[in-house]
């Protein structure tokens, strides 16, 4: 089949969950032996060798520069016909003409939205019978949580207003569409597991060089600008770390991930045993080598790839509750550990950190599980049948 496949920013560099799994899409329906194409917004000037890697996945490459102006009009005018604002963020008449022009040129068999943001491009033309919506996640139970954290922002008060207009178009979509594909079983049940929703979890790919590791080093991986993961981090460190320092010496907490914001670079100036890398080119060379990888999520939904990361790097994972609910056969003190007070997190990290056995045996049982039952190929089988 010949695949177009629209998604609202550059996949490349790999530098978040989102675009780590709609590449990991690609490549499957790449080796499936699908012609693939791509529709695609980018904010900036490419480097070079990311278009590259682009051009090598994908059969045909189509590019619109999204400017900032045309988001805000576009927003604006969604706000008024009270639609997703996000949706809004991403419509614009330049990328629906591009859009009209490759249905004209390429004639796909299949369309793939990624994430809702695309999918009223869909609508437009009319194209539900021949399209996949990749939701990924239920981002009104995000946004639900979001809106109900503590504190002030104005990312709350816009989650807390668009809530609503999120699940309203969730509905309608999947109403509409043939197949809408979520990662977790948890975020089927919340939009109320029509025989539409398809559950495709995230995959990933075990790391066969492992090396030593850091009995101090705790690590903390994810795109930075998101407010689950800053309301992560912050958590951890202002509820959970100092009670870990009390405890072990030359601790270090590392936050890996792009987009860090100024509140979060200002960590490295509060304690000198922080450490905020900003975008790194591999993920796995930042874990790989750390006792812990921490996870302490309190708003999110779908299958957390920071955890399955950490997993496939053979480094033990202490998580939420919250993001424990959307993984298979997790077992809370044989794969991983569960907890949700700061001071039970705390008391597990230590508990690994001051016990080298145990450590290890929580590791190689989450490596396993991640090399047993996520691999993407296994995950991702059947996912173009409509």
């Amino acid at each position: 089949m010949k695949i177009c496949i629209l998604t609202p920013r550059f996949l490349f560099p790999e530098n978040g969950g989102d675009v780590l799994r709609i590449n990991n899409i690609a490549r499957y329906l790449k080796k499936k032996g699908h012609e693939l194409i791509l529709l695609s917004f980018y904010d900036k000037d490419i480097e070079s060798k990311y278009m590259k890697e682009c051009n090598d996945m994908f059969d045909k490459v189509y590019l619109v520069k999204r400017k900032r102006i045309s988001s805000l009009l576009g927003a604006i005018s969604f706000f008024i016909r009270r639609k997703p604002l996000q949706c809004g963020y991403y419509y614009s008449s330049k990328m629906k003409n591009k859009f009209k022009d490759i249905i004209k040129q390429e004639n796909p068999d299949l369309f793939v939205s990624h994430l809702l943001r695309m999918t009223p491009y869909l609508e437009h033309f009319h194209l539900e019978k021949k399209s996949i919506i990749e939701m990924t996640d239920a981002l009104s139970k995000t946004y639900n949580l979001a809106s109900s954290s503590k504190g002030i922002s104005l990312k709350k008060i816009v989650y807390t207003f668009e809530k609503k207009l999120i699940l309203n178009y969730e509905k309608k979509v999947i109403e509409n569409f043939p197949k809408v594909i979520l990662v977790s079983d948890s975020d089927k049940t919340y939009l109320g597991n029509k025989s539409n929703l398809h559950c495709f979890t995230n995959g990933m790919n075990c790391v066969s060089n492992l090396c030593k590791y850091n009995k101090n080093k705790i690590v903390f991986v994810g795109n930075m600008r998101t407010l689950q993961n800053q309301d992560a981090v912050l958590y951890f460190f202002n509820d959970i770390y100092p009670l870990i320092k009390n405890k072990v010496n030359d601790v270090e907490f590392h936050i890996v991930g792009a987009e860090p914001s100024e509140k979060i670079k200002q960590l490295t100036k509060i304690d000198k045993s922080i450490v905020v890398t900003g975008f790194v080119d591999s993920v796995e060379e930042y874990i790989m080598d750390a006792a812990i990888l921490v996870a302490p999520v309190r708003i999110a939904a779908g299958i957390q790839n920071k955890v399955l990361i950490g997993m496939a790097c053979k480094v033990p994972v202490v998580m939420t509750s919250l993001i424990s609910k959307a993984i298979k056969n997790i077992e809370n003190g044989i794969n991983c550990f569960i907890a949700d007070s700061s001071k039970d997190i705390a008391d597990k990290c230590i508990n690994l950190i001051s016990n080298e056995d145990l450590r290890n045996a929580i590791a190689q049982e989450g490596f396993q599980l991640v090399d047993e039952l996520y691999s993407w190929d296994k995950c991702l089988e059947g996912y173009e049948i409509l």
